[in-house]
């Protein structure tokens, strides 16, 4: 018995350390890992982008080739985000071919970009809650701190003063996310200014830019499906990319090459279409990431840029 007692004791003695390491580090691990969310540490280059007196999610990236080409906005594709699928490998890759890259994250992609959003109640719209689902740094303004004892009464006493109910929220809209990404890369002084756009997002940079004021030198859409009644691709005059994943679903294929033979019949050249075998929707392997970078920066050089200059 003593044997044993003596036993018990010397594994207490040498487990109980170990327990307690183990514990400490699952209590390190439980406090570290906000602090790293909040350090943006998993989306490189994350920086919130102003428009007015509110933010939106985005993340911008300077070039690290020496030489700056010019400036990519990144539009990603529906249900997606400013660093996923292959937005989030172009906003990555593309600098070390010299380009800055912004990627900016969009809620709502049939908005009208005519159409003005009306002011809306923040408790009770929709619109409000997906942008604060979305990204926290999405931010209305900061509601106004509760009245001091005694203010409510004065108030009351004074006709002259009224304060609304309830808190006045305007929903960020589409357009207005686009037009202060562009602005930001005009104002930065860059000479070629490039939409890219998966998916939905191809349609909406194809919207853009025959909407926006600022000078866009390039257009590229990516794994686009068919275009929205009333958007066409023909009339575009600068130079277009559309570049389809081999392993694409079939009606975005059929899509895609509808609007290559449309593109043809009007006898336009400023427009090319491109295969990535092996690549589907979301160009899910780093090879395939790889090679769409390479496509879109030659294509890019090629459009852009004197043949004399190095790549």
């Amino acid at each position: 018995m003593p044997i044993q007692r003596r036993l018990i004791i010397a594994l207490w003695v040498f487990f109980a350390p170990v327990t307690a390491l183990y514990a400490g580090a699952v209590e390190n691990v439980t406090v570290d890992k906000p602090q790293i969310l909040r350090q943006d540490s998993v989306t490189k280059g994350y920086e919130p982008l102003a428009i007015g007196e509110q933010t939106i999610a985005a993340a911008y990236l300077p070039q690290t080739l020496g030489t700056s080409r010019g400036a990519v906005l990144l539009l990603h594709d529906l249900n997606e985000h400013i660093d996923s699928a292959a937005i989030g490998s172009l906003r990555r890759q593309l600098p070390e071919h010299g380009w800055n890259t912004l990627a900016i994250k969009i809620i709502r992609f049939n908005e009208d970009s005519d159409a003005k959003e009306p002011a809306v109640n923040i408790e009770d719209t929709t619109a409000a809650a997906e942008d604060a689902q979305a990204d926290p740094a999405e931010t209305p303004p900061a509601e106004a701190p509760p009245p001091v004892a005694g203010e409510e009464a004065t108030a009351a006493e004074s006709p002259e003063t009224t304060e609304p109910a309830e808190q006045v929220y305007t929903a960020i809209t589409t357009p207005q996310r686009i037009d202060a990404a562009l602005l930001k890369l005009q104002q930065e002084g860059h000479e070629n200014i490039v939409l890219i756009g998966q998916g939905a997002g191809g349609e909406l940079a194809l919207k853009t830019l025959k909407a926006t004021a600022v000078p866009i030198a390039a257009l590229i859409m990516i794994n686009t499906a068919e275009l929205s009644e009333g958007v066409s691709i023909v009339d575009v005059e600068i130079p277009t990319l559309e570049i389809v994943g081999s392993r694409q679903q079939d009606a975005i294929k059929q899509a895609i090459l509808k609007r290559q033979v449309a593109i043809k019949t009007a006898q336009k050249t400023n427009y090319q279409l491109r295969q990535i075998i092996g690549a589907d929707h979301y160009f899910s392997s780093v090879p395939l990431q790889i090679q769409l970078t390479n496509q879109v920066h030659g294509w890019l050089y090629k459009q852009l840029f004197d043949q004399e200059e190095p790549r």
